[in-house]
């Protein structure tokens, strides 16, 4: 076997088995137990150098080295994770494990016949190892994994930052954000992720808790943000509900199902599945109420018109139904319709009202002229005569936009409002 052998190219030698090995004078013992049981489950072995006296060195410590004893080697394994020496000995093997993250250099010399690696950690101990041949391809090897697990941990670093930023802004409710942080944290972890499987599977596996684990928050956060905006949006359609803002309640609530959507596409078991699914299942429910809810309204004012045998209330009534039905006509303008009833029914249901509406407000004038000649009448006549012009003048006005056919009022309304308004100026002079 030779002193340093490029495992990604090579096979595998027999030490990585078997703990004795071929020598000149036969089989000899080199370790305790084969190298290969100290590789982690799916590390990945990229390099192999040995020596036989020198062992390791600690170059800043006055104790620390290790020598191999008798026929024992020392070994320099760099995998896809980390450098592990194990220098074989008498009682059991010796091991020294430098994880990529904490080595910070590494250098080569080279002398006649032999060079030395030596790795400088972050804790700014100094390991040397000195073999025959050229340690250079290793060293370069050791240098691209140090700095690509430098930037893994940095960005995962990073990504747990920006979850962390993202929870707070959710227990604020500033869900823009949150969903800022949680982007900046998803890029990140992708950014380490592809940085560590560059290394191979058994760099990936090494890490794969804390990756999962990263991708477990993130996962939860935009999960909980998704219910979090839908909340927001059915919250903002109940109000827009109330305000008769059918149109505005109807995007809420849309935007609020696909919001819930989404984050039941989220793989995440918080918040609860069941709780966001009755969330949708509740948007669907009052969003299909509201679509009725234009007409019902309407219909309900115009009830209330029919069953009021008080002239100037069932005009009251009868001018909410008209408000109403124009509100349930207007809705969806200019786009397939959401809301119930078709425009050619609501356009002759105003027609209809509008033909009651004129009516009542002209019965309510007429009522209130024939109270101002009741003695019995508390309210001043002229007061009485006001309220008489004012429902006249509605009644006119209704008419002549949507029925001019009853524009004009019978002739002897206006012949009663020209008398009343006569008698009421008289009495005024007399006193």
């Amino acid at each position: 076997m030779g002193n340093i052998i490029d495992l990604q190219s090579a096979d595998r030698p027999e030490i990585f088995d078997r703990a004795n090995t071929d020598g000149l004078f036969g089989r000899k013992r080199r370790l305790q137990r084969p190298l290969g049981q100290y590789l982690r489950e799916a590390e990945t072995p990229s390099y192999l150098a040995s020596n036989d006296r020198s062992g390791v060195i600690a170059a800043q410590r006055d104790s620390g080295s290790l020598t191999p004893a008798g026929d024992y080697r020392a070994y320099l394994l760099a995998t896809t994770v980390r450098v592990l020496f194990v220098v074989g000995d008498d009682d059991s093997d010796r091991t020294i494990s430098l994880p990529h993250e904490d080595i910070v250099a590494v250098h080569c010399t080279s002398g006649l016949r032999t060079s030395t690696l030596e790795i400088v950690t972050i804790d700014e101990d100094r390991w040397a190892f000195e073999c025959k041949g050229d340690l250079t391809p290793v060293r370069s090897f050791v240098d691209e994994a140090t700095q690509v697990w430098t930037r893994t941990l940095t960005e995962l670093d990073r990504a747990e930052s920006a979850v962390e930023a993202a929870l707070a802004a959710l227990e604020t409710t500033d869900l823009e954000t949150a969903a800022t942080h949680i982007t900046a944290a998803q890029e990140a972890l992708d950014n380490g992720r592809e940085r560590v499987e560059a290394l191979g599977e058994g760099a990936r596996a090494a890490i794969d808790g804390r990756l999962q684990s990263t991708q477990t928050r993130i996962d939860t956060c935009q999960r909980r943000r998704h219910v979090d905006a839908g909340d927001e949006h059915r919250d903002t359609a109940r109000r827009a509900w109330e305000n008769r803002a059918y149109e505005r309640a109807a995007d809420a609530y849309a935007q609020a199902g696909v919001e819930y959507e989404r984050a039941l596409a989220v793989t995440a078991s918080e918040p609860p599945t069941e709780l966001i699914r009755d969330a949708r299942n509740a948007v669907e429910a009052e969003y299909t109420e509201l679509l009725s809810a234009p007409v019902d309204a309407a219909q309900v004012a115009a009830s209330a018109a029919r069953a009021t045998a008080d002239p100037a209330k069932r005009a009251r009534h009868w001018e909410d139904a008209l408000d109403r039905y124009r509100t349930a006509y207007e809705l969806d303008w200019g786009r397939d319709r959401r809301f119930d009833g078709n425009r050619a029914s609501l356009r002759q249901a105003l027609a209809d009202i509008a033909v009651e509406l004129v009516d009542a407000h002209r019965e309510a004038g007429r009522q209130a002229l024939q109270e101002t000649g009741d003695e019995s009448e508390r309210e001043p006549s002229g007061t009485a005569c006001d309220s008489a012009a004012a429902h006249f003048e509605r009644a006119r006005q209704i008419a002549t936009e949507l029925v001019p056919d009853r524009r004009e009022p019978p002739a002897d309304e206006l012949a009663a409002v020209s008398g009343q308004g006569a008698s009421v100026e008289a009495e005024q002079k007399g006193r």
